[in-house]
């Protein structure tokens, strides 16, 4: 007992009490968004049928979308609720941002948000209802004669007011738009494999930030293709070992 009458114990105790608050003023605040998804058809999912939410950073137009929270859960029945948790630390006011969803069964996809779904445009945004579309049933196989926009580089999501596309043509012929120009050539197809020219055809307008970025980051990933997957409106072009590079949706 010292002179104040506190005792060691006693000064252990407020000592430890002082560092626990410390850490807690000092430790990331946490916000979360909540929301449902949900389909407009009448129909079961299948077994496994699993959604994946996340929290992206679309500010900017030239680069795929940062992911700030990501979760998965088990489909059990529509509508099904979620909750995303963020580093509140993490958040600009001056950024955009979005929730986007998809319900998956493996690695085929059967359900996708296809418009913006903004959230945090004020301290009272939090909340995300969404309404996915479903992927048509009608697989196709084949390239000739469709037009896709690409949706994702190296596995993120790209949003842009000028997105990538492609259009296949018969016999390997192919046409591409960057962020600012127009390309053509002929790839060489067979089954599930797909191999683009090196040197191809195209426009030379000089392309300003930060759509220069994305069009050079298109470029690279085509170089980098060797094979395909197509799932109905959904078309993945992989490398040598098999991993998406880009993805795409079809464009009816």
């Amino acid at each position: 007992m010292n002179e104040f009458g506190w005792n060691v114990m006693t000064l252990g105790k407020i000592f430890a009490s002082a560092a626990l608050c410390a850490a807690i003023g000092t430790s990331a605040m946490a916000g979360t968004i909540n929301g449902s998804a949900t389909y407009r058809e009448r129909i079961a999912l299948p077994p496994g049928a699993v959604l994946d939410v996340q929290l992206v950073d679309i500010s900017r137009q030239d680069v795929a979308a940062t992911v700030l929270s990501s979760k998965r859960y088990a489909m059990t029945g529509v509508p099904t609720e979620f909750s995303l948790e963020y580093d509140d630390a993490l958040i600009d006011e001056r950024m955009r941002y979005a929730v986007q969803a998809k319900i998956m069964v493996g690695d085929k996809l059967l359900f996708i948000n296809d418009t913006v779904h903004p959230v945090l445009q004020d301290e009272n945004d939090t909340m995300a209802m969404m309404i996915l579309k479903k992927v048509s049933a009608d697989i196709g196989l084949g390239l000739e004669n469709t037009h896709w926009k690409v949706t994702q580089l190296s596995g993120k999501a790209v949003v842009s007011e000028r997105v990538p596309e492609i259009q296949f043509a018969e016999g390997g012929a192919f046409g591409a738009k960057g962020g600012c120009n127009s390309y053509r050539g002929e790839a060489k197809v067979s089954d599930g494999q797909i191999a683009f020219p090196d040197n191809m055809a195209g426009t030379l307008m000089a392309c300003p930030p930060p759509l220069d970025k994305l069009e050079k980051d298109f470029l690279t990933a085509l170089g980098q293709v060797t094979g395909y997957v197509r799932n109905g409106e959904v078309l993945a072009l992989t490398n040598d070992a098999g991993i998406a590079v880009m993805r795409l949706m079809l464009v009816p």
